[in-house]
């Protein structure tokens, strides 16, 4: 090999091993209770069952822990009353430097199947914080099916799967509507 080539490669390895860790959030829900606090989330590398690590509880509300990009399953433990009431695992997830989220990825997961989540982020707002708006989802006949959750820079809308319409709310404007789709086991990601 080349002197040159095994610079470049240098360079390479030593780009990727000094990448900053992305923050992984997480929430967790029972339909549309939000269940994060009495739940113990373990981040797992994808098809492994051991060398999980716990993800703690931020004061945003969300579970979070630094990690480096790449594929990982999720177990939930909910614990009610001093017992087990739930396990589930959210498998192959995968952790990018995602545009538009300034190296935090929020999973949304539920223990009620056919379920998913969209996180709504103002476009022209920080990454953190909490914004002078409000979120809802509707059904496309305008019955409200969701309030936001409020989040660190975000609301999260948690919804069984179907199309939807979002309505954001600004102090002294008329809200405005969106068409939405909500996916099962999914979390999305919408500015506006």
């Amino acid at each position: 090999m080349t002197t040159t080539f095994l610079l470049w490669l240098a360079l390479i390895t030593v780009g990727v091993q000094s990448a900053p860790p992305l923050a992984l959030d997480v929430r967790v829900f029972r339909g549309a209770t939000e269940v994060t606090r009495e739940t113990t989330v373990t981040v797992y590398p994808a098809g492994a069952r051991v060398n999980g690590r716990p993800a703690p509880l931020v004061a945003g509300g969300e579970r979070r822990l630094p990690l480096t990009a790449g594929q990982y399953d999720v177990q939930l433990v909910q614990h009610r009353d001093g017992k087990v009431s739930g396990i589930a695992w959210a498998t192959l997830r995968l952790l990018v430097d995602y545009p538009g989220e300034a190296g935090r990825h929020l999973e949304v997961l539920n223990f009620d199947k056919g379920w998913g989540a969209l996180q709504i982020r103002d476009a022209a707002a920080p990454v953190s914080g909490s914004g002078q708006w409000s979120a809802r989802l509707l059904r496309m006949d305008g019955t409200e099916v969701a309030l936001g959750v409020p989040g660190d820079g975000y609301q999260v809308l948690v919804a069984p799967a179907g199309a939807y319409k979002v309505a954001i709310a600004r102090p002294g404007a008329p809200p405005r509507t969106h068409d939405v789709e909500v996916k099962a086991n999914l979390t999305y990601v919408r500015a506006f």
